[in-house]
């Protein structure tokens, strides 16, 4: 199962603060027609989407998403140039 780092956690909190609904979180996704996966914000999961909840973060991920991140940790760094998630 996907893990989150305290930074991510956080990284998530700030943007869902944010977004103009302020109810959103983030999303991973592997497209069919593309070999990487894709970020977003959204409000509620996919109907299949795993839910990965802690007391610091939701992230929803779609299946293949899921399959392809399990045993994955999910980090994110800020700095002067910008934010970025990255797996490690």
């Amino acid at each position: 199962m996907l893990t989150l780092t305290d930074e991510a956690a956080a990284m998530i909190a700030r943007l869902s603060a944010a977004a103009p609904s302020g109810d959103v979180t983030l999303r991973i996704a592997k497209p069919a027609d593309s070999p990487g996966l894709t970020m977003s914000l959204a409000d509620r999961p996919g109907p299949d989407d795993l839910v990965i909840s802690d007391d610091r973060a939701t992230v929803y991920l779609d299946p293949a998403a899921a399959a392809r991140l399990d045993s994955e940790v999910l980090d994110a760094r800020c700095n002067e140039t910008g934010s970025a998630f990255f797996l490690s």
